[in-house]
């Protein structure tokens, strides 16, 4: 438990910080690396990760840097013509007639979050200038809580399995979060992405990212009943 945890932690992390600022050097390198692109392999389906192996197989850090990073000013920063609008709020609107229509930012979905964000005892650091429902702070949450979990089990295994403890209060977090906030929205941003990217690179993490958190939601779901339990407080910040 203590390994799959730090595993969720670490790639929610990963995900957080593909959406929260453009790419580097570093990154690009990791998420191109054969061994890398290999363990992805055995955990997403073939339609997830093809593109980010086709992706792989053409670029070139050193020419492609700078577009990538143009990229992600023009869907995730800049809002023109290919802007997605990367928050919560915007896709969970509802008008009159019951059909969807785009929400007002730090609306009712901001302070729901927030709220979560709380009573985890979660802050946003003083350098993440994001809303709150950013994907990329959602994501980081999610990694915030995955981390505290390792270290709940790290404590004590026997209170996951038996529905005690922070551990199982973290998991039950994690459950309320993915299926109440981001399995709810992330895939209309995911079709967004889709429609607007030209490079294979954000079409094919926007594709990981939504089979990642569908994968994690039915996971947390088959544990729910072993480790029940309402979440509450733990200490530290969302490293944004």
């Amino acid at each position: 438990m203590r390994q799959d945890a730090e595993a969720r932690a670490q790639m929610y992390g990963l995900l957080s910080a593909v959406f929260l600022h453009p790419p580097t050097g570093d990154l690009l390198r990791q998420i191109t690396d054969r061994e890398f692109l290999a363990d992805l392999s055995a955990f997403f389906s073939r339609e997830a990760i093809s593109e980010l192996e086709a992706f792989a197989a053409g670029a070139s850090v050193e020419a492609d840097l700078g577009s990538l990073r143009q990229e992600y000013m023009d869907l995730f920063a800049v809002p023109t013509g290919r802007y997605v609008s990367p928050f919560e709020d915007v896709y969970r609107g509802e008008s009159m007639d019951g059909q969807p229509a785009r929400g007002p930012l730090l609306g009712e979905r901001a302070i729901a979050v927030r709220r979560l964000y709380r009573e985890a005892g979660a802050e946003m650091g003083p350098e993440c200038k994001e809303l709150p429902t950013h994907i990329g702070v959602e994501l980081s949450f999610m990694s915030f809580l995955c981390e505290r979990e390792r270290e709940a089990v790290s404590h004590d295994e026997h209170c996951l399995a038996t529905g005690d403890g922070a551990a199982a209060r973290c998991r039950a977090l994690q459950r309320t979060f993915l299926l109440g906030h981001l399995n709810a929205w992330f895939p209309q941003l995911c079709k967004a992405i889709h429609a607007k990217a030209k490079s294979r690179l954000y079409r094919a993490l926007a594709s990981i990212t939504e089979e990642f958190l569908a994968r994690d939601a039915v996971e947390l779901l088959l544990r729910a009943p072993a480790d029940e339990g309402r979440p509450s407080g733990a200490a530290a910040g969302i490293a944004v």
